[in-house]
C-alpha cells in the first residue's frame, strides 16, 4: 500500500516533487496501488519507486526517470512516456495499450506478460536487452522501428516474423 505522504507530494507535480526528491535522495519511495490517473508528472524523478500496481492511465510520464523501478502490473493505458527512462524497470503484466513509448528508454527492462495493441506508439524505443517474452498484442512492426539486440527477448509468436535475415543483421 502506498505512503500517503508520498502520494500527497507527487500530487503536487513534478517540480515540487524532484525538489522534495533531491533534499531526500536516501527516501524509499511506495506509489504501489496509488491512484494517479490523468496526472502530468513529466520528468518526475521517480527513480527506484515501487509503483506496483499504480493506476496512471491517461497520465504524462513523458521524459521522466523511472530507471530501475517496480511498475509490476500498472495500469499504463493511454500514458505519454515518450522520452521516459525505464531501463532496468520492472513492467511485467503493465497493459501498456495505446500508450506512447517513442523514443522511451526500456533497455534491460522486464516487460514479461505485458498488454500491447496496434496502438502503441514505437519509434526510436530501445529494447536492448528486454525481456518481452510472453507479451501480448505487439507487432513485428513496432520492434522494427524500435532498437533492439541479440539479447532482446520477444514473444514467441513474434519469432517467425523476426527470422528475417535484415531484421536479424541489424540486431548485430
Amino acid at each position: 500500500m502506498a505512503n500517503e505522504q508520498h502520494v500527497e507530494l507527487i500530487k503536487k507535480g513534478p517540480e515540487a516533487w524532484n525538489q522534495w526528491r533531491e533534499q531526500n535522495p536516501n527516501e524509499s519511495i511506495d506509489l504501489s496501488e496509488a491512484d494517479l490517473r490523468g496526472m502530468a508528472l513529466a520528468k518526475a524523478n521517480l527513480k527506484g519507486a515501487n509503483l506496483k500496481q499504480a493506476k496512471l492511465q491517461f497520465s504524462n510520464l513523458a521524459g521522466a526517470l523511472l530507471e530501475g523501478a517496480n511498475l509490476e502490473q500498472a495500469r499504463l493505458q493511454e500514458v505519454n512516456l515518450q522520452g521516459a527512462q525505464l531501463e532496468n524497470a520492472n513492467l511485467k503484466k503493465c497493459n501498456l495499450m495505446e500508450s506512447n513509448l517513442q523514443s522511451t528508454n526500456l533497455q534491460n527492462a522486464d516487460v514479461q506478460s505485458a498488454q500491447f495493441n496496434e496502438d502503441v506508439m514505437f519509434g526510436q524505443t530501445n529494447l536492448k536487452g528486454a525481456n518481452l517474452l510472453d507479451a501480448s498484442g505487439l507487432s513485428a512492426m513496432q520492434i522494427q522501428t524500435s532498437l533492439v539486440d541479440k539479447d532482446t527477448q520477444l514473444p514467441e509468436y513474434l519469432s517467425d516474423d523476426m527470422e528475417d535475415e535484415d531484421f536479424i543483421n541489424s540486431m548485430i
